[in-house]
Protein backbone atom coordinates (compact mmCIF):
# COMPACT_ATOMS: atom_id res chain seq x y z
CA UNK A 1 0.00 0.00 0.00
CA UNK A 2 2.81 2.44 0.90
CA UNK A 3 4.64 1.69 -2.37
CA UNK A 4 1.50 2.44 -4.36
CA UNK A 5 1.05 5.75 -2.55
CA UNK A 6 4.68 6.71 -3.27
CA UNK A 7 4.22 5.90 -6.96
CA UNK A 8 1.06 8.00 -7.13
CA UNK A 9 2.73 10.95 -5.40
CA UNK A 10 5.81 10.77 -7.64
CA UNK A 11 3.69 10.49 -10.78
CA UNK A 12 1.60 13.48 -9.69
CA UNK A 13 4.69 15.59 -9.05
CA UNK A 14 6.13 14.68 -12.46
CA UNK A 15 2.89 15.51 -14.26
CA UNK A 16 2.53 18.84 -12.45
CA UNK A 17 6.15 19.74 -13.17
CA UNK A 18 5.77 19.00 -16.88
CA UNK A 19 2.47 20.86 -17.07
CA UNK A 20 3.92 23.91 -15.30
CA UNK A 21 6.89 23.97 -17.68
CA UNK A 22 4.63 23.68 -20.72
CA UNK A 23 2.36 26.50 -19.49
CA UNK A 24 5.36 28.75 -18.79
CA UNK A 25 6.78 28.09 -22.26
CA UNK A 26 3.45 28.98 -23.88
CA UNK A 27 3.06 32.15 -21.84
CA UNK A 28 6.55 33.40 -22.55
CA UNK A 29 6.58 32.38 -26.23
CA UNK A 30 9.72 30.37 -25.59
CA UNK A 31 11.15 28.00 -28.12
CA UNK A 32 14.36 26.11 -28.67
CA UNK A 33 16.29 26.60 -31.87
CA UNK A 34 18.99 24.45 -33.39
CA UNK A 35 22.52 25.77 -33.72
CA UNK A 36 22.19 25.63 -37.51
CA UNK A 37 19.04 27.80 -37.34
CA UNK A 38 20.79 30.29 -35.07
CA UNK A 39 23.71 30.46 -37.50
CA UNK A 40 21.32 31.11 -40.40
CA UNK A 41 19.65 33.91 -38.47
CA UNK A 42 23.00 35.47 -37.55
CA UNK A 43 24.27 35.19 -41.13
CA UNK A 44 21.09 36.78 -42.51
CA UNK A 45 21.44 39.80 -40.20
CA UNK A 46 18.32 39.04 -38.16
CA UNK A 47 17.80 41.34 -35.19
CA UNK A 48 18.89 39.12 -32.29
CA UNK A 49 20.31 39.71 -28.87
CA UNK A 50 22.49 36.84 -27.72
CA UNK A 51 22.73 36.49 -23.95
CA UNK A 52 25.37 34.16 -22.57
CA UNK A 53 24.12 32.91 -19.18
CA UNK A 54 27.13 30.77 -18.32
CA UNK A 55 29.32 31.39 -15.31
CA UNK A 56 32.49 33.49 -15.66
CA UNK A 57 34.79 30.45 -15.55
CA UNK A 58 32.81 28.78 -18.37
CA UNK A 59 33.11 31.88 -20.51
CA UNK A 60 36.86 32.06 -19.91
CA UNK A 61 37.28 28.35 -20.61
CA UNK A 62 35.11 28.05 -23.75
CA UNK A 63 34.93 31.57 -25.21
CA UNK A 64 31.82 33.38 -26.39
CA UNK A 65 29.89 34.13 -29.54
CA UNK A 66 31.01 37.54 -30.86
CA UNK A 67 28.46 40.24 -30.04
CA UNK A 68 26.83 38.32 -27.19
CA UNK A 69 26.37 39.93 -23.81
CA UNK A 70 27.25 38.06 -20.66
CA UNK A 71 24.74 37.86 -17.83
CA UNK A 72 25.38 34.92 -15.50
CA UNK A 73 22.21 32.95 -14.87
CA UNK A 74 22.29 33.87 -11.16
CA UNK A 75 21.98 37.56 -12.12
CA UNK A 76 19.38 37.14 -14.84
CA UNK A 77 16.28 37.95 -12.76
CA UNK A 78 17.82 41.15 -11.44
CA UNK A 79 18.95 42.28 -14.89
CA UNK A 80 15.88 41.43 -17.00
CA UNK A 81 14.71 45.05 -16.77
CA UNK A 82 17.91 46.07 -18.62
CA UNK A 83 17.32 43.72 -21.54
CA UNK A 84 15.60 45.25 -24.60
CA UNK A 85 12.20 43.79 -25.44
CA UNK A 86 12.11 44.84 -29.09
CA UNK A 87 14.50 42.15 -30.34
CA UNK A 88 14.46 38.37 -30.39
CA UNK A 89 16.35 37.13 -27.36
CA UNK A 90 18.56 34.06 -27.54
CA UNK A 91 19.81 32.70 -24.22
CA UNK A 92 22.63 30.16 -24.18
Amino acid sequence: MANRLVIIVVATVIILTLATGAIWALQTNTERIAISELKQKLDSGAKLLLIDVREDWELEEDGAIPGAIHIPVAELDMRMKDIPKDVELVFY
